[in-house]
């Protein structure tokens, strides 16, 4: 087991996807978040880390200029990529936006792909960016869409709590690998990506009743039940029902 971290009762730290965790499994939140217990180490995802890098080069570029985006065009969107001291930090992760909860004194954090800005509203629009490789086009119905859509949600409440003027309406970018053809069109190989934007409503009147929820989970004394449909407590609880002996000592 690795050095563990202090922790704070009184003004815990909690991150978006700390809250993620607390939503799909509170046993597996207290676990990790409290006692500091490590997960199952999951395969980075660096091809998503890749693509998430070049839309931010591509976004920055426009950001840097003023200037305009196709994609924007082709959407018929009349925002521009937001300038603020600080729009670096909130897209770097382990740091993002950070809030305190006024009810509950825990501060609450979250790193967004993005923020664009309408130029008649003056409203801020999120943006999450996506990357997949499925048949058809992504939508927001199907797979991860519903902690997506949370993701999003929280990434408003964050901004709004800090006291910007945020649009309910967030952009999610998807880049969507294209299967058919080759790789090689010439000697450098080449994926091709398909882009699809999808616009989303988020309502954020429940983020304040769940990060109390989960800040009362993380201040207890005692480990709370499983989730529903948690794989790693339900694979826990299996691995515990196999025959006796069937592993050795």
């Amino acid at each position: 087991m690795g050095r563990r971290k202090t922790i704070s009762l009184e003004s815990p730290e909690l991150s978006r996807s700390a809250l993620d965790e607390f939503i799909q499994c509170p046993r597996c939140f207290y676990l990790h978040r409290r006692l500091q217990l490590k997960g199952l180490r999951r395969i980075p995802l660096t091809l998503a880390l890749a693509t998430d890098q070049l839309l931010k080069n591509e976004f920055d570029a426009v950001r840097a200029t003023g200037g305009t985006h196709p994609i924007w065009q082709r959407e018929k969107l009349n925002v521009r990529a937001y300038v603020h001291p600080d729009i670096d930090l909130w897209r770097s992760n382990f740091k993002g936006m950070r809030v305190v909860h006024a009810a509950t004194q825990a501060t609450i954090s979250g790193a967004v792909d993005d923020v664009w800005l309408h130029q008649e509203t003056g409203q801020l629009h999120i943006v999450d960016y996506k990357s997949t490789a499925k048949d058809g086009t992504p939508d927001l119905e199907s797979g991860f869409g519903a902690g997506y859509k949370r993701q999003m949600e929280i990434y408003q409440w964050l901004f709004r709590e800090a006291g910007f003027d945020v649009s309910p309406r967030g952009y999610f970018l998807y880049v969507n690998g294209v299967k058919q053809g080759g790789f090689y069109d010439s000697l450098e190989g080449r994926m091709k990506f398909e882009t699809t934007m999808i616009a989303y409503d988020g309502d954020t009147t429940w983020v304040d009743a769940c990060i109390t929820r989960a800040v009362e989970c993380f201040r207890g004394d005692t480990v709370p039940g499983s989730g529903a449909e948690c794989d790693t407590c339900r694979y826990v609880v299996e691995r515990s029902q196999l025959q006796p002996g069937l592993f050795p000592s």
